[in-house]
């Protein structure tokens, strides 16, 4: 009787890897040569450096130091990296018994899950990205009313994948990198992370306000 139950086990599971197949495609993020990381202002330092407390607290952005002396203003963005970071598109196809299953997402997305053909087996990938973000500014005379700011990103991302096969056991595996504003960050399987100027552009907005 076992070895008949194991013979129609095994042959179960024949069947269904037979009708199992995937894709998996990853399309790299646009260019970065549009992003702006500097802005002047008919304005004097002064007038601009009065305005930047009160501009801020109503933003997304939290004020972490200020120095006038310097010039320099560091904030802090952390959460859903989407708005602020591109890292191009996934497309993951499956195919089995129970039909085909595309996934088509943002790679920066914050929270996805999908279907993903490792080998002969389908996993089930519960993906997570989030952002650090920490934005350099800093403020500098550029001649009478005249203001000068430049804007400098750090961005450290961090994903976290949850595989679960279909056992129902999982694994977890977490990565994190770091990149700037003009530069570019690679995920463990080629997928590239770079910023697309949004939060340098709303930054530096706020200020010309």
């Amino acid at each position: 009787m076992k070895t008949v139950r194991s013979f129609f086990t095994l042959g179960l599971t024949l069947v269904f890897l037979a009708g199992c197949s995937g894709r998996f495609d990853y399309v790299r993020p646009a260019g970065s040569d549009g992003i702006v990381t500097s802005l002047t202002v008919a304005k004097s330092k002064d007038d601009v450096w009065r305005q930047i407390v009160p501009t801020f607290p109503s933003a997304r952005f939290v004020i972490q130091s200020l120095d006038r002396d310097t010039g320099i203003i560091v904030l802090s963005y952390t959460g859903d990296p989407e708005r602020y970071v591109d890292c191009g598109e996934i497309t993951s196809q499956v195919k089995n018994l129970r039909g085909e299953r595309t996934y088509r997402f943002p790679a920066a997305a914050a929270a996805t899950e999908y279907e993903y053909m490792n080998g002969r087996e389908i996993l089930v990938i519960t993906r997570h990205m989030h952002l650090d973000g920490r934005l350099n500014l800093t403020v500098a005379d550029a001649g009478p009313q005249q203001t000068q700011v430049l804007a400098n990103a750090q961005y450290t991302l961090t994903r976290t994948l949850i595989a679960r096969d279909t056992q129902g056991q999982a694994r977890t595996s977490s990565q994190r990198i770091a990149f700037t504003s003009r530069h570019e960050g690679a995920l463990p399987g080629d997928v590239t992370c770079r910023s697309n100027g949004v939060l340098e552009k709303e930054a530096l907005s706020a200020i010309a306000q």
